[in-house]
C-alpha cells in the first residue's frame, strides 16, 4: 500500500515542517509515501475560482492512475479515527494500491474538483489553516497505522 500526498504551497511554519517532516518518517515505516507539492498560486487582486481552477489543473495532473482520492475539506464528511481506519483498511481489498490525500492551499479546493474526488473528508467542524491541516491528517493516518498493526500508540 502506498500513501500519496498533493497540497498546494510548501509549509513555511517551522514547526508545522519539523512535525510533518517526522510524521511522514514514522508512515513510512509502515507502508510506501509520496509528497507532492504543488505550486500556489499569486492571490493578491486575483478572483478566487481563477486561482481554485488553476491550483485543480496542477492537483489533477499530480493525479495517478488507480488511486482512490480523498480530498479533505471542512465540508467533507466526519469520521472516528476508528472509523477511518476501516474505511482505508478495505480500499486495497478493492483493488486500491494508492490512497491519494489532497489539500488545497490558502483558499482551498475547486468545487468541481472535491466532487471528482472518491471521498471528501473534514478532520473536524472547527476551521482551521491548510498547513495545520496536514500535520493533524499525517498524525491520524500514523495512528491508524499504529492501530493496524496492534501498536500501543493509539488508546
Amino acid at each position: 500500500m502506498k500513501f500519496k500526498f498533493i497540497w498546494v504551497g510548501r509549509t513555511k511554519c517551522n514547526y508545522l515542517q519539523k512535525g510533518i517532516k517526522d510524521y511522514l518518517k514514522r508512515i513510512n515505516r509502515y507502508v510506501q509515501v509520496e509528497l507532492k507539492e504543488i505550486k500556489e498560486e499569486p492571490i493578491k487582486g486575483r478572483p478566487l475560482e481563477i486561482i481554485k481552477a488553476r491550483e485543480a489543473a496542477r492537483i489533477k495532473a499530480a493525479f495517478g492512475n488507480n488511486e482512490f482520492r480523498i480530498a479533505l475539506d471542512e465540508r467533507g464528511r466526519q469520521l472516528s479515527t476508528l472509523d477511518l481506519s476501516e474505511t482505508l483498511k478495505r480500499l486495497p481489498q478493492r483493488g486500491y494500491k494508492t490512497i491519494c490525500f489532497f489539500v488545497g492551499g490558502p483558499v482551498g479546493l475547486n468545487p468541481q474538483l472535491i466532487k471528482q474526488a472518491d471521498f471528501c473528508l473534514s478532520l473536524s467542524l472547527l476551521t482551521m489553516p491548510h498547513e495545520i491541516v496536514r500535520l493533524v491528517l499525517l498524525e491520524q493516518l500514523y495512528r491508524i497505522l499504529t492501530i493496524w498493526h496492534g501498536e500501543k500508540y493509539h488508546k
